[in-house]
């Protein structure tokens, strides 16, 4: 079968089961966030010269990397696979192809460890929101989501930290993501950084 097929049926059946199943507690990972992975997907691919049909794989894995939050929250990534393969097999999609998809969904789990270029794009996209100018937007979705979904309650002045200390760990795997995206993360950073006081003293 076509790829480019199976990628349009994937984002159909991906947007209207998170239209039917995804819990509108999700304010970050929701379809939202997967449509900015899968965009992120073809810039980071094109970039680091992936091929056209090893793209669509890549986009595929994209579409269903997060399914798995319709039906729990922590290690959502095997449910995401297993979501995956069921779909893919059902549309008779090559096996070895499956796998690849598969293994891309997986290497998204935190900490992020991807073995080949495949999981490098995928895992440099699922966080390229770190490197966007409207960052805050999307950790204030996060820091929402955490509240609803896991209970989890920050000051701001905690919430800061962590999200310092999470930027600053984190490590783009493509050579676009270590140059282009590190850089522009690095101006979150530091935005952070002056949010951030320290025995009255600014980081």
């Amino acid at each position: 079968m076509n790829l480019s097929r199976i990628v349009g049926l994937s984002s159909s059946f991906v947007i209207n089961l998170f239209a039917g199943r995804l819990s509108p507690q999700l304010g970050f990972h929701n379809a939202n966030h997967t449509e900015n992975v899968v965009t992120a997907v073809q810039e980071i691919g094109l970039k680091v010269g992936i091929s056209p049909d090893e793209l669509d794989l890549i986009t595929i894995a994209a579409w269903f990397h997060d399914t798995g939050y319709t039906k729990c929250y922590a290690g959502h990534e095997q449910l995401s696979a297993a979501i995956a393969r069921d779909f893919l097999l059902e549309n008779e999609l090559d096996t070895v192809q499956i796998e690849r998809i598969t293994s891309c969904i997986l290497a998204t789990t935190f900490p992020q460890k991807p073995k080949n270029s495949f999981e490098m794009v995928l895992c440099d996209a699922d966080f390229y929101h770190f490197s966007r100018p409207d960052y805050a937007k999307f950790e204030k979705s996060l820091r929402r989501e955490w509240a609803t979904c896991l209970n989890l309650y920050y000051t701001d002045e905690q919430w800061n930290m962590l999200n310092l200390e999470m930027l600053s760990s984190h490590v783009y795997f493509t050579s676009y993501g270590k140059i282009v995206l590190q850089e522009r993360k690095q101006k979150n950073i530091d935005q952070l950084r002056q949010l951030i006081s320290i025995d009255g003293q600014r980081l």
